[in-house]
């Protein structure tokens, strides 16, 4: 269980999370999924510039990046590729040696979500989403940093 032996214990609950989500009233909902590891995965904010990264376990946050959601805006990266019948989006960030890219993509109508994590030392894990995704990534393009060392990109940035 790679992902939790990275993530320092929380215990962040506020108010009760919307359905399914980490996310909290006022927030949005941007990104939200149940995992095969029966967690959940959610980017909430309020753009354009509050944006963070929460994985847990009911209403138990176990690990949220950045830890003020107002630099999520400016820590979180973007990359985007698409080409007919395939569309791959991803958000990005580094915590405590791993680097984690939530992704979402499409390709010929299948849709497939959730969260990569690779440690420091080459370790990689993926977390499925399972069930029904709420939200996308792809929108989140025009308030996040490009990440141009993300594949999906190409090695640009517009």
């Amino acid at each position: 269980m790679l992902l939790l032996s990275l993530v320092p214990s929380c215990a962040c609950s506020v108010q009760p999370p919307a359905t399914g989500s980490l996310c909290h009233a006022p927030e949005t909902t941007y990104f939200s999924c149940r995992t095969t590891r029966h967690t959940t995965v959610s980017l909430c904010g309020t753009l354009p510039s509050n944006l963070q990264y929460r994985y847990g376990k009911g209403t138990q946050v176990e690990l949220q990046f950045p830890d003020d959601p107002a630099t999520g805006a400016r820590q979180l990266g973007y990359a985007h590729y698409s080409r007919f019948h395939v569309e791959r989006t991803e958000v990005t960030f580094s915590h405590v040696d791993a680097d984690y890219a939530v992704f979402d993509y499409t390709e010929n109508d299948r849709r497939s979500a959730g969260v990569h994590v690779t440690t420091a030392d080459g370790k990689e894990s993926e977390v499925r989403c399972t069930g029904p995704v709420q939200g996308q990534l792809a929108p989140l393009g025009k308030s996040l940093r490009c990440d141009s060392d993300n594949a999906l990109n190409g090695g640009q940035c517009p």
